[in-house]
């Protein structure tokens, strides 16, 4: 269930312990009244008419001075006037700080959907076919038939487009709103005609529903129990367990995302993570049946604000979670409340150490968010350990995008094709990819740091008698262009960020390592429509200095069809990185090759990276975990 604030100027968060409604860090999330504030200053400015529309309300960036006061930055679409907007509100002072003129195209397609909706739920017509239906009217989305990097088209001044039903949680194959469309008037902010071809309401029972309905007989339960209580200790956003703190919040567009995040060592809080988030994420389809299709879908649709998931109790995360609630906000901007938007938990990590006779057992603290992008579905997973490494992984489920099946090349194995698998009788999924850019802004120590790339290979054949020796070498990567790398199996390559102005007790700057896990390089053709709108795939790693006006790795306006923005634009400057604040970009690829397992609900996929510490400690750092008793 989602709520709306009538004019309340709190916060809900739920777990162990309420939190505070004022920010304590300034990347904290804006809460209600923040949000209400900001709205509030932009319309009393005189900018906007009664047709201004919001897209995301977020937490604008500033530099690390802690100087300026905290703001909020608001994108969205006048359909009054055709004029997409960027607004900065300063908070404490009550003004707008600045103010731009983007486009005559909504920045973001979600400005388009939630305008589209709203026409919808308000048009008798409309209603009547979904009550013919039996369809609850919250459960559905109002799609556009608007083609990548399209244009809105145009009647006279006004922007129109087709619209079509998508019933969020139905059992596929069945579309039980099949038949019904309608043509839209987005200025005029009405529907110029709704379409019904089919009458009635029969509900379509499947296969796939017959099967939910009978489940197998269930294993013996699993019970997580802690007698003495949760090791997790919450106030506000800031969260501490064992050695770790560090801030979490969800953001309209990038969704989860961890900051602040520090290690004590010794007694001393040493920082590590200034600020951990997917910048944005791209799924390329590669079957020409599909023509052109690679839905961008943080910068398209934002990954927190889109479809404002919520977990699912006992079964995405364990009976032992605590569940914090996260403020969102509608399209009028007015506060929402999303129940469950973020899960913490422990779990039990394996094997931490062991030697003969002696062994540790691993605790992990797990942080996870979730968003669904239509059929898409992801899990997001922030994973810390006591030895001081994190772990960034996402798991993906949902159900894939199919088209109806066809004739198949005959020198090809039963059911493929060169560029899409059948998955069921008469049921075709094409060949896609999906990329997420990981934005790491790293502070190992401080914000002044180099970042390295590490090779190990053979020692030349006249210097290695016997073939067996191998070395590591390392570079500092000192300019942006040098930065763009990729991953390399022959070389174990990997980036290690140091503080040279900070040693361990060895002598040796302190660090942390980025270690890749499986990934995939871009299969798509440099020019094409996906390098050009997401040129951050062209690359698994990208480093730039810190901006705090570069947040997103294909540039921030990703409907308006810009080429080439975000990373490949700003690393054209090929900027200075030793010794200074750097960030580091990520670029986690899967390619899916579907299989009919993966048909109707895919089964989770994972995928990740770690940040493992690398001569920031002296020594092993979990030498003081107590060995694990038995009850």
């Amino acid at each position: 269930m989602i709520r709306h604030f009538a004019a309340a100027a709190f916060i809900f968060l739920s777990g162990s312990a309420a939190g505070a409604q004022s920010a304590t860090s300034p990347l904290d999330p804006l809460n209600a009244a923040e949000i209400q504030r900001a709205v509030a200053v932009l319309r009393q400015s005189n900018r906007l008419t009664a047709d201004a529309r919001f897209g995301t309300i977020t937490v604008q960036q500033r530099d690390k001075t802690g100087a300026a006061s905290r703001a909020a930055r608001i994108v969205g679409f006048d359909w009054s006037k055709n004029e997409g907007f960027v607004a900065v509100v300063d908070l404490a002072a009550g003004r707008v700080e600045s103010w731009a003129v983007v486009d005559s195209e909504p920045p973001m397609r979600l400005l388009t959907i939630r305008r589209a909706e709203e026409i919808a739920h308000a048009d008798p017509r409309w209603v009547a076919a979904m009550r013919e239906r039996h369809i609850d009217t919250s459960r559905v989305s109002v799609l556009v038939n608007v083609p990548e990097r399209g244009k809105l088209s145009r009647s006279g001044a006004d922007r129109v487009v087709d619209g079509f039903v998508y019933l969020r949680d139905a059992v596929p194959p069945a579309d039980v709103a099949a038949g019904l469309s309608m043509h839209l008037n987005l200025t005029k902010g009405r529907a110029e005609a709704v379409r019904d071809s089919r009458s009635g309401g029969a509900t379509v029972e499947t296969a796939v529903a017959r099967a939910l309905a009978s489940p197998r007989t269930p294993l013996a339960p699993l019970r997580i129990e802690q007698p003495s209580g949760s090791n997790i200790r919450r106030t506000g956003n800031q969260i501490t367990w064992d050695k770790w703190s560090f801030g979490v919040g969800v953001d309209p567009r990038r969704g989860l995302e961890i900051h602040d995040v520090s290690f004590e060592d010794a007694g001393r809080k040493r920082s590590v993570l200034h600020s951990g988030s997917v910048s944005e994420i791209v799924a390329p389809y590669g079957d020409s049946s599909f023509n052109t299709w690679y839905p961008r879908d943080e910068g398209d649709y934002g990954m927190g604000i889109y479809s404002r998931s919520s977990a699912v109790v006992a079964n995405d995360a364990p009976a032992n979670a605590i569940f914090i609630d996260a403020t969102m906000h509608d399209h009028l901007g007015r506060p929402i409340t999303v129940p469950r938007a973020i899960a913490v938990y422990e779990r039990d990590g394996g094997i931490l150490w062991r030697h003969a006779n002696q062994s540790r057992r691993a605790r992990q603290l797990v942080v996870s968010g979730f968003s669904t992008i239509d059929n898409y579905d992801y899990q997001f997973n922030w994973i810390f350990s006591q030895d001081g490494a994190i772990e960034g992984e996402v798991v993906l489920s949902g159900i894939m995008n199919v088209s109806g099946g066809r004739a198949f090349d005959s020198t090809h194995a039963e059911g493929h094709s060169h560029t899409g698998h059948l998955v069921a009788a008469q049921v075709n999924a094409p060949n896609h990819q999906h990329f997420f850019s990981y934005r790491l802004d790293l502070d190992v120590d401080g914000t002044a740091n180099t970042v390295y790339s590490t090779e190990t290979s053979p020692i030349a054949a006249d210097r290695n008698l016997k073939g067996e020796w191998f070395a590591m070498s390392e570079r500092p990567l000192a300019t942006e262009r040098a930065a763009a790398t990729d991953v390399s199996f022959s070389t174990a390559r990997a980036w290690r960020v140091v503080n040279t102005h900070e040693r361990n007790a060895l002598g040796q700057f302190t660090g942390y390592t980025l270690v890749p896990g499986a990934t995939t390089p871009a299969f798509a053709r440099p020019g094409s429509a996906p390098m050009r709108t997401a040129g951050f795939i062209a690359h698994q790693v990208w480093v730039t200095p810190y901006s705090p006006n570069e947040l997103y790795a294909a540039g921030e306006f990703q409907n308006l069809g810009l080429d080439n923005q975000g990373l490949p634009t700003w690393t054209a400057a090929d900027r200075r990185l030793i010794d200074t604040d750097v960030v580091l970009w990520y670029t986690l690829g899967i390619t899916h090759i579907a299989r009919p397992e993966d048909w109707p609900y895919m089964p989770a996929h994972r995928g990740g990276f770690r940040l493992v510490p690398t001569s920031f400690f002296s020594r092993d750092p979990v030498l003081d975990v107590p060995a694990a008793k038995n009850p």
